[in-house]
């Protein structure tokens, strides 16, 4: 498995790859400028001399002379001294360093030129050493030397404020991790800031990871939310159907099987609904995208209809009241799971009066005159009916209240979000 480096490790690397590159290239730089400034003071000075040695030929026999201080000059290839060794491919009028071969550890240039000299043209070679140049040269290596020892200096200066700096921007990141590390699967408390000088991008990640935990925590709640509702609220439609068949046995009937069959197919029908409905609030839906539809008073009056079996007390009367309509997204099943429920709910908190359930202008209220917020409930569903109805108004993003009435029973209200323009 191929190692992975961490970002100390790597910011060293860059680094030093960084710093041999700006090295090489100040030491080819360095020789290449000394190497141009050779060779144009070379020319300068060899073409001055070239001048000289000319005038010093004329009308004269000699093959050889010096030109003070640094060069000589020689009329023909043949009388160049022995020691000298001309590279093969030397151009007019370009200075050239002596071949390796030649007999000597001394840098000289050479240059040829076409003179006239005492009415013919003559080849004329000058050979150059200038002494102080190359002294000068090599004092010039020495300050260059001190220099690129600064400049060490200054890198490896450069590169611990570097790691500082990495040091300082990858603590909060590494005490993160360090963080997330000792986070136990169940906790989904808020991830907080870490220690040390958290960055903009440190807070946008601990946003987004915060973010993307609320929402592993919402599909977590709503999978056990579903496990804890399905087991409780498909028990009764289960027994409604077991005592049914159970029944069945008992009479031969038709009227009285034809009322069991009707009690099963109502438990059916209810226990459809209510998988529908738990299912739906743990799928991640385009609530935007459905179709909206209204609300009747003889819906509301169908759903009341259906819990008057569940009615605890006979001497409590269930009412239905249309003041206004209501627009929804909310599927047909999930609507009876949400109103069912509250209905139940009021009925199981009520021993006498009445349940009224009222439709306004995009809300929903059910009214009772039971126990109150205070009061213990008759019926086993009271927590999960309710937990099952905000769910289903989070989901659809309704509003959901309950609140105590000022005499007696409590009010539950559901506000229905306003249809959107197009």
């Amino acid at each position: 498995m191929k190692q992975i480096r961490t970002s100390k490790q790597l910011t060293v690397t860059y680094f030093s790859i960084v710093a041999f590159a700006i090295i090489a290239f100040h030491f080819s730089m360095l020789e290449s400028m000394i190497e141009d400034m050779e060779s144009v003071y070379a020319e300068t000075r060899m073409d001055k001399d070239i001048a000289t040695a000319t005038a010093l030929f004329q009308g004269t026999n000699l093959t050889h002379v010096a030109v003070p201080p640094f060069s000589n000059a020689y009329l023909g290839k043949k009388n160049l001294p022995a020691w000298v060794v001309l590279e093969s491919d030397i151009s007019n009028d370009k200075p050239y360093h002596l071949a390796p071969s030649s007999e000597t550890k001394i840098e000289y240039f050479s240059m040829l030129s076409k003179v006239m000299i005492n009415g013919k043209l003559r080849d004329l070679y000058l050979i150059h050493h200038d002494a102080i140049y190359e002294s000068s040269e090599e004092k010039m290596f020495d300050t260059q030397t001190t220099q690129l020892f600064m400049s060490l200096l200054l890198l490896i200066i450069s590169l611990w404020v570097v790691m500082r700096i990495s040091n300082r921007l990858t603590k909060p990141l590494s005490n993160l991790s360090k963080n997330l590390e000792s986070r136990s699967p169940e906790n989904f408390s808020p991830i907080s800031l870490p220690d040390g000088a958290a960055t903009r991008e440190i807070h946008q990640l601990v946003d987004r990871l915060n973010s993307y935990q609320n929402q592993i925590r919402s599909l977590v709640e709503r999978e056990r939310a579903f496990n804890r509702n399905a087991s409780h609220e498909l028990r009764t439609p289960l027994m409604v159907m077991r005592g049914a068949l159970t029944l069945l046995n008992k009479s031969d009937s038709k009227e009285f099987m034809e009322r069991q069959r009707t009690r099963m197919v109502k438990a059916c029908q209810e226990m459809e609904d209510y998988i529908t409905t738990l299912l739906s609030l743990t799928r991640d839906e385009d609530t935007d995208s459905m179709s909206t539809r209204v609300i009747n008073e003889a819906e509301l009056a169908l759903i009341c209809e259906a819990h008057r079996e569940y009615q605890p007390n006979e001497f409590v009367e269930l009412k239905v009241s249309s003041q206004g309509s209501v627009k929804t997204k909310l599927p047909v099943p999930t609507l009876h799971i949400l109103v069912g429920n509250l209905v139940k709910n009021a009925l199981a908190c009520t021993d006498k009066g009445q349940v009224l359930v009222v439709m306004e202008d995009n809300l929903i209220k059910i009214i009772d005159s039971g126990c109150g917020l205070e009061g213990k409930p008759t019926g086993e569903s009271y927590g999960l009916g309710l937990m099952i109805v905000r769910d289903i108004c989070t989901k659809y993003h309704c509003e959901f209240t309950l609140l105590n009435n000022e005499e007696v029973g409590c009010t539950a209200t559901v506000r229905f979000p306003p249809e959107r323009k197009a």
